[in-house]
């Protein structure tokens, strides 16, 4: 019989149960072991279990233990799997999730996974298939994301099993068979012409920054962090990421080595790729004329731009100066230029990718050429990207045919 602290900060129970007791007790197990979040409650139920067994040792009658299975859903989510979440003893990943993981996870048990399983017991979900089927589908019409919430109700149901809450996850077949209906739905429902700008919509947008830029309602920074995101076609937190060292303005070549998480915290690349762009001479010079305005902005405030200096900074809400950039930043300048030409197409940083690459693949460059210009780890995905029909550039006929010509 004892009480340890387990690597994830709760206490584990482990007390050996008697022959003569456990039939009365409802238990069929040598050892009864249960995890608490205090040393307090873990001596309290041993406790109450070590009275049981008097009683039925002196003649009396008791209850049957409840079975650990009996736990909420809720209870376990907090007491059991959250700590062991947080330190990455419920993946298969080599490292713990990140601070910006952690607290995303934390907000879609709150505000998806909890209220619609949380007050269900863990046992009764995983032996009742049809009501879990029933509520995942519901939500599945509801939650475009439905796939993240799978994949942590599974979790949920893994590790009760690695505890031995349950005999085994019975419902992850049955979950994973759900289908992300919401997902689907609004991919249906979505145009190719809502995913990307055409030529025309994509000209006013530049035609707008140039306009506010001359007028001085736009900051040569912004102006030229949006050209810089829109040449490259890169993810808008590698931009937020660049700094003076990954620029070659001699050579016009960027090196995209890092990103910026939502936290302003240093991240390496989507696929952990380290690309370098040659850039054209337009973007060089923009680039060339920010780079000494902003010297000559941070010599204000008595900071040396160096090498490590950020390409793209601001004054933060709290008066910081030369901050990363927020995670919207650019979605809001963006924002602001919409609000001043109304007559602009919507748009996002994340659509200006869409568009060049489709821009580019209709101009007939291939996938592969764009996809290795994403920095994709693969085609599959770049189909994604490009947001149109599959251009040949000349039909099979046509090859044979000019083959027998020659």
């Amino acid at each position: 019989m004892a009480i340890t602290k387990t690597e994830n900060g709760t206490y584990r129970l482990r007390m050996y149960i008697p022959e003569e007791v456990k039939s009365s007790l409802g238990i069929s197990s040598k050892v009864v072991e249960k995890r608490f979040k205090k040393r307090s409650d873990a001596r309290k139920f041993e406790i109450e279990l070590l009275t049981k067994i008097s009683n039925i040792f002196d003649g009396g009658i008791d209850i049957p233990l409840e079975s650990d299975g009996n736990i909420l859903f809720s209870d376990f989510y907090t007491n059991i799997w959250w700590e062991a979440y947080k330190s990455g003893q419920t993946t298969s990943t080599a490292k713990p999730p990140t601070i910006v993981t952690i607290e995303n996870t934390e907000i879609i048990f709150r505000k998806h996974i909890l209220p619609l399983l949380g007050n269900y017991s863990i046992d009764f979900l995983n032996n009742n298939k049809q009501v879990i089927l029933n509520l995942m589908t519901q939500k599945s019409r509801e939650y475009a994301n439905f796939k993240t919430i799978k994949s942590y109700v599974i979790s949920i149901f893994d590790w009760a099993e690695e505890l031995d809450y349950i005999e085994y996850n019975r419902i992850a077949k049955t979950i994973r068979r759900i289908k992300a209906i919401k997902k689907i739905q609004l991919q249906e429902e979505k145009n190719d012409s809502d995913l990307y700008l055409s030529k025309e919509e994509l000209q006013a947008w530049f035609s707008a920054f140039q306009q506010d830029l001359e007028q001085d309602k736009l900051s040569l920074k912004d102006y030229v962090l949006f050209f810089t995101t829109f040449f490259l076609g890169n993810r808008k937190s590698e931009s937020y990421a660049l700094q003076w060292k990954h620029i070659n303005l001699e050579n016009k070549e960027i090196s995209l080595v890092q990103a910026l998480d939502r936290k302003k915290g240093v991240k390496n690349t989507k696929g952990n790729k380290k690309t370098i762009f040659s850039i054209p001479a337009e973007l060089t010079a923009l680039l060339h004329s920010w780079k000494i305005q902003q010297k000559q902005e941070l010599a204000k405030f008595n900071i040396l731009q160096v090498d490590e200096q950020y390409v793209f900074t601001y004054i933060d809400s709290k008066g910081n100066v030369n901050s990363r950039l927020h995670a919207d930043y650019l979605n809001n300048k963006m924002k602001t230029v919409k609000r001043r030409h109304p007559e602009l197409t919507h748009a996002t940083p994340h659509k200006l990718r869409h568009t060049g690459a489709t821009l580019a693949r209709l101009s007939g460059v291939s996938i592969e050429t764009i996809s290795e210009a994403l920095t994709h780890s693969d085609t599959n995905t770049t189909k994604y990207y490009v947001n149109t029909s599959n251009i040949v550039p000349m039909a099979v006929g046509e090859i044979a045919y000019r083959n027998l010509k020659n």
